[in-house]
């Protein structure tokens, strides 16, 4: 068999899950994909059924990635997203200033760019979260990626009220139910929101084509670098990959 299949993929699973389902229809079948979206993603996701489709498998890992993500500022944490335990709570209200086009014009170009600690990609033959996990992530050296983002744009830029925040925040980590650390991550989150002078949290809504290998919350959390107050990601949705537009596409039921 030789068919690609391109999956809209719904936030709170991950791409193997898909590939899980999707193999209880394609029986016997070789089923793999073209570029992981994490749990706390959704999306456009390429899956290759047969042995001819997943030989051509670098076709579609190689072409540009289109995403829109939001960022949250003021908040460092271990994953670069919400999914994972706050490292740092820096400025966070509307006192940030300087966050506009100019400015994110800096993250353009070719980059390089450090891994995420909480990645899959392998170092000595093992997983860098499971360096991270056993706690010897200082015993190897987290590599850096040569990447590209050839366009970078804001959308959008508002605050948000600390309620409405833990909620939307809250929510979203709910519907990752198979997400390592949940509870913890969870406690975390309910802690440090209930502090009574965190009031109000700038969002900003960002659209990005990168090259193969980039990872949208590494930029994300390097944003938070430059402006000194530390930032992930909320949510990411990947809306293209190569010609396949996400606006295309239904919503699946998988």
């Amino acid at each position: 068999m030789n068919k690609v299949i391109v999956v809209n993929k719904p936030l709170g699973i991950t791409s193997y899950d898909v590939i899980r389902r999707l193999k209880k229809v394609y029986k016997g079948e070789k089923i793999g994909h073209a570029g992981t979206l994490d749990p706390l993603a959704d999306g456009v996701l390429i899956v290759l059924i047969g042995k001819d489709a997943n030989a051509r498998q670098s076709e579609f890992m190689n072409v540009n990635k289109e995403y829109v993500f939001t960022v949250l500022l003021g908040f460092e944490t271990d994953t670069y997203d919400i999914l994972g335990l706050i490292q740092k709570v820096g400025k966070y209200n509307k006192d940030i200033s300087g966050v506009d086009q100019e400015f994110l014009n800096q993250f353009k170009g070719v980059l390089q760019q450090k891994v995420p600690p909480f990645s899959a990609v392998k170092v000595k033959g093992k997983p860098l979260y499971r360096w991270y996990l056993s706690g010897e992530i200082d015993k190897v050296d987290i590599p850096t990626k040569e990447v590209k983002v050839e366009e970078i744009e804001l959308l959008d830029d508002w605050l948000i009220n600390g309620a409405d925040l833990e909620s939307q925040i809250l929510d979203l980590l709910e519907k990752v139910k198979a997400g390592f650390r949940q509870k913890e991550i969870m406690t975390k989150w309910n802690k440090v929101m209930g502090g009574k002078d965190l009031q109000k949290f700038r969002i900003l809504k960002i659209r990005a084509v990168v090259s193969k290998g980039t990872y949208v919350r590494a930029i994300a959390n390097d944003i938070g670098q430059k402006l000194g107050c530390g930032a992930c990601t909320i949510n990411i949705t990947r809306t293209r990959v190569g010609e396949y537009n996400l606006s295309q596409l239904p919503a699946d039921e998988l």
